[in-house]
């Protein structure tokens, strides 16, 4: 098997202007997460090696303007929030949601009316805050109904990974790597040792590319990748009273050699119970946060290894993938890998991004991705 013909350099980079950088900004991106961002507070957010100022108004709604006043080019996310507005630091100069300029204090004759940053559409939705960097009229935010379940709670998280985005792209439709990378405690791995590995299947499907996996038994695993940069499967959770959770996970670049990846998994618990269940996870992933892209690199360098980490680390999975995934090169390089038929799933994305890409460059009509509401994964249980 062989890769598409686009050079990888057409993937990797999605800065304002490049290829890639457009075809993402066709879509809506997560940002943050919702519980990030406090009413009356303002953060700096840096997507595709754009930055951004993202704020809360005291109404409790989201929005999201350009990082810097145009006055003296101070950070906004520096500033206050008053209302729905936001107003610079330096000399005080307030601006609405729409980015409009509205106050211009020390100017006697204001000319506040002329002045307008750039400002983006946002909206929130399972416990996310997306926003359309792209030109013109956003598409219709996508719904994703079953993650909508009232009998579920959402455990959100935004993590953040140091490669490039498209390594762990391309790491969703890899089902090659589990039975090794996460040989440790996955229960699929056990799978693999009792009943041998399963036969992948890849098809293209109207979101992006559905995933059957066999095993010599009958059992069948279904999970599904939205173009350009989602995966939904149903993952392990690392904790003893919660086997597995259908999770939507969105690889989303910061520059070219940093990404986010935001996840939403729907936890079968409510109220109370489901409320301090996550609340409890989210105290410990921003524990594990303080000290993963360090453990990674040590790894890397040989100065730790993957056995000396505890595998009931609520990141652990996340360690092995980043391991695996940055060990590839903060931005691989795909000049010399050979692919196999194991790689089928990689290969499909790669001439799904290929095609779209080239049709964007030379000015075609892209497909348009839609999800429906039976595109669910599923994992048989044993």
């Amino acid at each position: 098997m062989i890769a598409p013909a686009m050079e990888f350099s057409e993937f990797v980079h999605t800065g304002p202007g490049t290829l890639a950088g457009r075809f993402l900004r066709r879509f809506w991106q997560p940002v943050c997460c919702s519980y990030e961002l406090e009413a009356g507070k303002a953060l700096p957010i840096r997507i595709m090696s754009e930055d951004f100022t993202l704020y809360r108004g005291e109404s409790g709604a989201a929005y999201l303007v350009a990082d810097r006043c145009a006055h003296r080019g101070t950070k906004l996310s520096v500033g206050w929030v008053e209302g729905e507005c936001i107003r610079c630091f330096y000399h005080g100069w307030k601006y609405d949601g729409m980015g409009q300029c509205v106050e211009q204090p020390a100017e006697a004759e204001s000319f506040a009316q002329k002045v307008k940053i750039s400002s983006y559409p946002v909206q929130e939705y399972i416990g996310l805050i997306f926003a359309y960097l792209g030109e013109g009229e956003p598409p219709p935010l996508p719904r994703y109904p079953k993650l909508e379940n009232p009998d579920i709670s959402l455990d959100v998280a935004g993590l953040r990974r140091i490669c490039n985005y498209f390594n762990n792209i391309e790491n969703s439709l890899d089902s090659a790597h589990v039975r090794f990378v996460h040989r440790r405690h996955r229960d699929s791995v056990q799978d693999h040792i009792r009943i041998g590995d399963p036969m992948i299947t890849v098809e293209e499907s109207e979101w992006g590319i559905k995933r059957y996996a066999k095993y010599p038994d009958g059992k069948k695993v279904t999970s599904f990748f939205g173009m350009p940069n989602i995966n939904y499967t149903n993952g392990q959770v690392v904790d003893p009273g919660i086997k597995r959770a259908d999770v939507m996970l969105f690889k989303v670049p910061v520059d070219d050699e940093n990404h986010m990846h935001f996840e939403v998994r729907a936890i079968p618990l409510t109220g109370e119970r489901g409320r301090a269940w996550v609340e409890e996870r989210r105290a410990m992933r921003a524990k594990a946060e303080q000290d993963r892209p360090e453990i990674v690199r040590a790894i890397l360098a040989g100065k730790h290894r993957l056995s000396e980490v505890d595998p009931m680390r609520v990141d652990f999975v996340m360690i092995e993938d980043e391991v695996a995934q940055t060990g590839q090169g903060v931005i691989a390089q795909r000049n010399d890998e050979h692919l196999g038929r194991s790689d089928r799933g990689v290969f499909l994305l790669r001439k799904l991004w290929d095609r779209e890409l080239k049709n964007l460059a030379e000015g075609r009509p892209l497909k348009q991705w839609v999800y429906c509401p039976d595109m669910a994964p599923t994992y048989p249980q044993r």
